[in-house]
């Protein structure tokens, strides 16, 4: 008998599940409520094969069992929303959304998903000349629950003097979160937060050489992308680090789409234009680069 590599079943599982629903999101009327009704039953199955060994076979933009179920739970709040939706066809779309909450507990912290775990090794190699200093300052666009600022506060920004700047929507199904993550690391009085979005609030900034990190996870888009590198650059200090994440969305996505986000455009601009100042440190899913000393 042959052995099923588990994370091939679970690819082949999760991609036509992708397929699928997003076929149901397109559909004319009613007659797509058992469609709905039976994709849902087959969501349930599949989470008897995620585990996160297999998943994290499905490439980077999986990383984990928690970041699929997130994807889940987003398609399941979509279809709620399809006008031909039966009451029946709500009642367990509904009941799916009870059984599966949100967020777990994660230490101290509550999360719904983790994309920082892929990233941990190449921070600590990238940002270990800052790890314990006084002083440091740290800009992140793009916080939603607060887990990279609280690695960042926990592994890098360690001294009681350093501090971090977090630009984000917050918006109101994310923000509680956020805010009662950030409480429970301890750390609540080393974090701003500028609500708005990122190409508001960098303009309003003083444009200073203020922030030894930037890290850069906002609007996926291209154009928007590449403002956020060009508004926040004059903000990073020289030989300063600015770390952008998904630089190899495009290539991680588990099925085919249409049209898709591409900050790799947007991010490959900035590195073009800016090649002459600054030195690339690392280039995959994320790439990390540091800005020439002074």
């Amino acid at each position: 008998m042959v052995a099923v590599n588990p994370g091939v079943e679970i690819a082949s599982r999760v991609s036509s599940l992708a397929s699928r629903v997003q076929e149901l999101m397109k559909a004319p009327g009613p007659d797509a409520n058992a469609a709905v009704v039976t994709w849902l039953q087959d969501v349930e199955a599949a989470w008897s094969l995620v585990k996160d060994g297999a998943v994290a076979q499905l490439g980077p933009h999986a990383t984990s069992a928690d970041n699929l179920r997130l994807a889940a739970r987003v398609a399941v709040e979509r279809l709620l929303q399809m006008p031909w939706v039966s009451g029946e066809t709500k009642a367990a779309l509904s009941g799916y959304l009870e059984r599966h909450p949100a967020a777990r507990q994660v230490g101290r912290y509550q999360f719904s998903s983790d994309w920082m775990s892929k990233c941990e090794d190449d921070w600590r190699k990238a940002l270990a000349p800052l790890k314990g200093q006084s002083h440091t300052r740290a800009l992140e666009i793009g916080s939603y629950e607060g887990r990279s600022a609280i690695w960042l506060l926990e592994n890098v920004l360690t001294d009681p003097t350093s501090r971090i700047t977090c630009v984000d929507l917050f918006a109101a199904e994310y923000a509680q979160r956020f805010d009662s993550n950030i409480a429970a690391s301890g750390a609540q009085a080393r974090v701003e937060k500028l609500k708005g979005t990122s190409a508001a609030v960098l303009r309003q900034m003083a444009p200073e050489p203020t922030y030894d990190l930037i890290y850069v996870d906002g609007s996926h888009q291209a154009y928007d992308t590449l403002e956020d590198a060009v508004l926040s650059w004059r903000l990073l200090k020289p030989g300063g680090w600015m770390i952008f994440d998904d630089y190899g969305m495009a290539q991680a996505q588990l099925t085919p789409h249409t049209k898709i986000a591409r900050p790799d455009i947007g991010i490959d601009a900035f590195l073009s234009a800016a090649s002459e100042h600054l030195e690339v440190v690392l280039k995959g899913f994320q790439v990390i680069l540091r800005k020439n000393p002074a």
